[in-house]
């Protein structure tokens, strides 16, 4: 979780102009999902690409966050990184790709690569 452990460090201002700082929108969003906060729609996150084992993206208006949920409302943050250098790049498929391999090289079991593809599936809300 370097990623994490550098934006915490770095105590950034929003790029955006948003009020809260980027570690701030960060922790924020892991609290709305640990509370239980309603997670419907693809602006705060959505499943990358529907696949059988698939990498799901958390967003603030700064950061995205990518992992994946091995079992309903149990979600791994395995990477992060600033919103617009990601759609800048067009990196999805880059962190899609990479957590496939993490997972592999993790020799994690089928059953801990969660199928699920909708919101219904991996969040309880």
């Amino acid at each position: 979780m370097e990623w994490l452990k550098e934006r915490e460090r770095a105590s950034e201002a929003s790029r955006l102009g948003v009020e809260t700082s980027v570690i701030e929108q960060i922790d924020t969003i892991f609290h709305r999902f640990i509370v239980g906060d309603t997670f419907r729609n693809r602006w705060d996150f959505r499943c990358i690409k529907v696949e059988r084992h698939p990498v799901w993206e958390f967003k603030t208006p700064d950061m995205r966050i990518f992992g994946w949920f091995p079992a309903k409302d149990c979600f791994i943050a395995a990477y992060g990184g600033w919103a617009d250098y990601i759609k800048d790049h067009d990196l999805y498929r880059g962190y899609r790709l990479e957590i496939r391999r993490l997972r592999r090289e993790m020799s994690l079991a089928k059953e801990l690569c969660g199928e699920g593809t909708t919101p219904d599936d991996v969040i309880s809300n």
